[in-house]
């Protein structure tokens, strides 16, 4: 009982978040697209049956999917991507799929730098890093931590921001065992990311 609970609650959560994003952008879309309301119905959905499939390793690649393809459904660089991007990084990443992970926290910090976000891409950079790290890829992690220094040193964040990201940075320096004990510190195992929603 208390699992489905915990579901309601998690998608209860994406529902608040998508709501607020999609009728921003709705006027907008070309006559061959889906109206916003399906969109977001949509949306629901996939995300609603990826967190179904956390509390089972076996199957966080399959929900990772499930968080990409949400994400593509809106528009590009749209505010609500970066919750599918991210999630379905993580679940990558646990699933050792260390490229799509890579790739899909690239695109959420991507989309958090166009819209504004400076912090949480900053921070998506760094995690990307990480990432990179696991994976053995040192061009990507320096592309990445150069990325993220670049917006630690933004105006619009205070120094405390801006510390708190260079720290992580500094992190980074560590091999793969390094890498999955910063993330795991930072976001939890899959199977407590539903608690996170909620």
């Amino acid at each position: 009982m208390r699992n489905g609970t915990i579901l309601l609650g998690a998608v209860a959560a994406v529902a608040a978040a998508f709501g607020q994003a999609t009728p921003a952008v709705a006027q907008d879309r070309p006559m061959f697209e889906l109206p916003a309301i399906e969109v977001s119905v949509s949306q629901l959905d996939l995300h609603q049956q990826a967190i179904a499939l956390y509390e089972t390793p076996s199957r966080w690649k399959e929900a990772a999917e499930l968080h990409k393809q949400a994400a593509k459904i809106l528009p590009k660089n749209d505010a609500g991507q970066f919750f599918g991007f991210s999630r379905a990084a993580l679940l990558y990443f646990y699933a050792d799929e260390f490229g799509s992970a890579r790739k899909s926290m690239e695109k959420a910090a991507k989309v958090a730098e166009a819209t504004g976000d400076v912090l949480t891409a900053a921070h998506a950079y760094v995690d990307a890093a990480f990432i990179a790290v696991a994976e053995g890829f040192a061009g990507k992690k320096r592309e990445f931590v150069r990325e993220a220094r670049e917006l630690a040193s933004s105006d619009l964040l205070t120094w405390e921001q801006s510390d708190g990201i260079e720290s992580r940075i500094e992190g980074a320096r560590g091999g793969a065992a390094a890498a999955r004990v910063a993330l795991a510190k930072r976001f939890g195992e899959p199977s407590r990311l539903v608690a996170v929603a909620d």
